[in-house]
């Protein structure tokens, strides 16, 4: 049995960058007894009024379901992300306005013990930095990942390639949503990313790595914010960060 009961700090910072005209990320940070966190990020398409519409509609929907769950943490994970596909994919089908809207999402349940959970749809991200190492959790859903997964593209042509933000997966697309969902260990001193692909689409993981380091969450989300920005800022950018506490 492991009673680890670190404390847990966190910080989230969202920015709408110097290319879009409205900011289509929506995150959310939840909390209940006994010891549990719940970080999401959601990068939503189809437009101003629909993706920053998608994007919300999943955050609040998969902070719903965590609240009212007594389900273990992974089969949790998977109802919130059905129940949030349903719910973009309703409200686009009665708001003509809103429809083919979409969101990717990326979510980080932390819980009392040793042990967390990551699920992911599409391009939105999570890391974890360990002992100065940066270790990516989850896969791009995307067509150019899926090239250079299976050796067509190296990593510097997956970068640049012109379908590189050609989406494989989403929330509120289709009426099956398949959801990559991974338990995840936790140790003191461990750090946290949850971000939009408005981050890791421009800044290298060198420096993502470095602006995590050291800093408190609150001056760590807003360095990555700012090195997006210093990197154009051609989309949205959306960070949280939390650290578990202990040395």
């Amino acid at each position: 049995m492991n009673d680890r009961l670190d404390p847990i700090e966190t910080a989230s910072r969202s920015d709408v960058g110097y290319v879009r005209a409205e900011n289509e990320d929506s995150f959310g940070e939840f909390d209940r007894e006994p010891g549990e966190h719940l970080l999401v990020v959601a990068d939503g398409m189809g437009g101003h009024q629909g993706g920053a519409t998608a994007s919300r509609l999943a955050v609040e929907t998969i902070g719903r379901v965590f609240a009212e769950s007594a389900d273990v943490p992974e089969a949790m994970l998977q109802r919130a992300f059905e129940a949030a596909n349903r719910e973009v994919l309703e409200r686009a089908g009665r708001t003509p306005e809103l429809l083919g809207m979409g969101t990717t999402c990326v979510a980080l349940w932390l819980g009392p013990g040793a042990e967390g959970w990551v699920a992911h749809v599409g391009d939105s991200r999570a890391y974890r930095l360990r002992s100065g190492a940066l270790e990516a959790l989850t896969l791009d859903h995307t067509v150019v990942a899926e090239f250079e997964r299976r050796g067509f593209l190296t990593a510097e042509e997956a970068r640049v390639h012109p379908r590189r933000n050609e989406l494989l997966r989403s929330i509120g697309v289709d009426r099956a949503i398949e959801v990559d969902l991974a338990p995840i260990s936790i140790e003191p001193g461990d750090r946290f990313l949850l971000c939009s692909d408005g981050l890791c689409g421009v800044v290298d993981a060198d420096a993502i790595r470095d602006a995590l380091a050291e800093a408190p969450p609150p001056t760590c989300a807003q360095q990555l914010v700012d090195l997006a920005k210093r990197a154009g800022a051609p989309d949205n950018v959306t960070v949280q960060v939390a650290c578990v506490g202990g040395a």
